[in-house]
C-alpha cells in the first residue's frame, strides 16, 4: 500500500539525504586510487585462435626456430601476409615454414616480444646503478629487421628506446649509440630510415672526437650528414678572425732536415 504521510501535509515528499560511505567534508575525501587501464578496443587484441607457423632465422650453423601465431604476426608485418599467401606458400617446401637467413635470432626475438607484449625486454637485469648496459644491437638488428618485415609500430618503439637512453631516463642511465648500431643501422635501412637522423642528431650535439678515433671505419654517408649537420649548427663566424689571416705559416710544409739550432730564416720578407 503506498505511503501517503508526506502527502498528507499538502505537499510533496521530502527529499531522502544521500549518504557517503567516506563521512566529512570534500577536503576530507581520499583521492581514487590509480588503476592501470588495460582495456582495449576488441579489433586491437591478438589473434590467436588460429594455427602456428614456424620461422627459422638465422644463417646456416647458426638458425634458430620460432612459432608464433600466423594472426599474431600477419597482422602486424605486411611481409608476413604477403608471405603465407597461397601463391607465395605453394612454392616453398613447407607452406607453414618461412625462412629469415639474413637476420639476427636475437632481434627476431625481441621482435615476438613486442607482438606479444608490447614491451621491449633490453635494460640490464643487474641492480647495479653503475651498470649501463642494454641491448643496444638488438635493437640496432630489430629495427632493420622491422623495416623488412614492414612494421612501422615496431620501429618507432625502438626508436622511442633510443631517445630514451640519451636521455637517461630511469630506470636506464645515459647512453648512446654505439658505432657499431651506427654501421648496423646505416647499412641495413634505407636513406629515409627516421632512426638515422636520430644517430645524426646524438653525434651533433653530444659526439665526441674520440668516438672517430677509436674507428675509422664508419659509414660514408653517415659521416657526410654528421658534416653537413654540424655546418648548418655551428654559429656565425662572421666576427672572428680568419686562421689563414692570423698566421700563413701553418699552411707550410716544413723542412724536417733542417738543424734544430738553425733560427729563424733570414731575408724573408711577410706579404
Amino acid at each position: 500500500m503506498a505511503d501517503d504521510t508526506f502527502w498528507s501535509t499538502g505537499g510533496p515528499p521530502a527529499k531522502r539525504k544521500r549518504f557517503s560511505i567516506t563521512q566529512g567534508t570534500t577536503k576530507d575525501m581520499v583521492e581514487p586510487s590509480k588503476v592501470e587501464d588495460v582495456r582495449i578496443k576488441a579489433g586491437r587484441g591478438i589473434r590467436v585462435n588460429c594455427q602456428l607457423i614456424e620461422v627459422t632465422v638465422g644463417p646456416e650453423g647458426d638458425k634458430e626456430s620460432f612459432h608464433v601465431h600466423e594472426g599474431a604476426i600477419c597482422d602486424r608485418s605486411e611481409f608476413f601476409r604477403n608471405a603465407m599467401k597461397p601463391e607465395w606458400a605453394s612454392v616453398r617446401p613447407d607452406p607453414r615454414i618461412i625462412d629469415l637467413p639474413d637476420d639476427d635470432p636475437a632481434a627476431f626475438s625481441l621482435y615476438l616480444q613486442f607482438i606479444y607484449s608490447k614491451q621491449l625486454p633490453i635494460l640490464s637485469d643487474t641492480h647495479d646503478d653503475m651498470d649501463v648496459s642494454y641491448q643496444g644491437l638488438d635493437m640496432a638488428y630489430g629495427y632493420v629487421l622491422g623495416e623488412r618485415l614492414m612494421d612501422r609500430e615496431f620501429k618507432n618503439a625502438i626508436s622511442d628506446a633510443y631517445v630514451l637512453f640519451a636521455r637517461g631516463t630511469p630506470p636506464g642511465r645515459r647512453s648512446y649509440p654505439t658505432n657499431e648500431e651506427v654501421r648496423i643501422i646505416f647499412e641495413g635501412t634505407s636513406e629515409r630510415a627516421p632512426l638515422r637522423q636520430l644517430f645524426v642528431d646524438i653525434w651533433c650535439c653530444r659526439g665526441k672526437y674520440e668516438w672517430m678515433e677509436i674507428d675509422d671505419d664508419l659509414p660514408r654517408d653517415f659521416l657526410f650528414e654528421v658534416t653537413k649537420a654540424l655546418l648548418k649548427a655551428r654559429p656565425s663566424l662572421e666576427s672572428m678572425s680568419r686562421p689563414w689571416k692570423n698566421n700563413h705559416l701553418q699552411y707550410h710544409e716544413k723542412d724536417l732536415t733542417a738543424s734544430a739550432t738553425t733560427g729563424t730564416s733570414q731575408g724573408s720578407g711577410v706579404v
